[in-house]
């Protein structure tokens, strides 16, 4: 069945120079600001850019058992407006603090953390973080969600962790762009993602579609770009689905959607608009092979012919 999740995406941006003594109180004014500004838009999952990150000093690290005024801010915000978070925040644990994305539910608690895999060197050797240790992938009342930051984007070893976990959403906390790289790791996570980046990375904000295409993308006139995605969806290749395809669009309608944009990939991912069946009813309705599915199959059937030809 459809499962509808609103999304904003904060651009962040603050009057604050980093390193001064101000800096922390201002930026938590100002992320205090945005959350007011949500208030009634009923977003289901907000993200938070690295910006926010970055203004905390190790020594103002939190910790979830025992919030400090950002966490506050936050499960305040969660609860009072039965949201979601992602909020970027130095959080200390066991002794070690980690650059993390810190998952707030609307029962204003924390659901999961996930810290930095890899940090930038100056990050370790200059302010004295701990990098994480691997993925984090959590299921919530919107679906299952995981967190990428910054520098994370560049490394392979983590995207592939991820794929085998298979998120509905991937978020990208950043003050890296990292451009093409975005799209790829939701093309090849099969997962929408969610990228907040500062207001001084023009046009960095995004929500990917799990074909790696654009769904919003942020601009100088979007302080919080927002978007509403359907999470009820099956990735499948065309080739021998595709003949199915105006089958099922005269049969349902607008009760399903077939999105094939990008072309040139050769894959369609099939949405259920309707409280009526799911987008895997349909899938097993016409007999249509999953995305992974046509991948293996050709894997085994190359292996086969490979012995053949000995």
């Amino acid at each position: 069945m459809s499962k509808y999740v609103k999304i904003a995406s904060v651009e962040f941006a603050t009057k604050a120079q980093k390193g001064t003594p101000e800096a922390h109180g201002i930026v938590l004014e100002e992320t205090v600001n945005i959350l007011d500004s949500l208030k009634g838009s009923r977003v289901d999952l907000v993200a938070f850019s690295e910006s926010v990150e970055g203004h905390q000093t190790v020594e103002q690290a939190e910790e979830v058992d025992n919030p400090g005024p950002f966490l506050q801010a936050f499960m305040q915000f969660c609860k009072a407006e039965r949201a979601h978070v992602a909020a970027a925040l130095k959080i200390r644990e066991d002794g070690k603090v980690y650059n993390t994305i810190t998952f707030i539910g609307p029962e204003g608690t924390a659901l999961g953390v996930y810290k930095k895999n890899y940090l930038v060197i100056d990050e370790i050797k200059q302010i004295g973080l701990t990098p994480g240790n691997g993925p984090l992938v959590i299921d919530t009342a919107i679906g299952r969600l995981g967190g990428v930051i910054c520098f994370d984007l560049n490394y392979e070893e983590l995207r592939q962790k991820y794929r085998a976990l298979k998120p509905d959403i991937l978020v990208f906390s950043s003050t890296f762009i990292g451009d093409m790289l975005q799209n790829f790791w939701a093309y090849d996570c099969k997962t929408f993602w969610v990228a907040s980046l500062p207001a001084s990375r023009r046009f960095g904000c995004s929500i990917i579609n799990p074909m790696g295409r654009f769904v919003a993308r942020g601009d100088q006139y979007t302080p919080i770009l927002t978007a509403t995605i359907n999470l009820d969806r099956v990735l499948v290749h065309n080739d021998e689905n595709h003949v199915k395809y105006p089958d099922i669009r005269r049969k349902y309608g607008e009760e399903v959607k077939i999105e094939t944009h990008p072309y040139n990939l050769g894959v369609s991912i099939i949405y259920s608009c309707s409280e009526k069946r799911s987008a895997e009813d349909i899938i097993k309705e016409f007999k249509l092979e999953l995305f992974d599915d046509y991948f293996e199959r050709s894997i085994a059937v190359n292996a086969v012919h490979k012995q053949e030809i000995k």
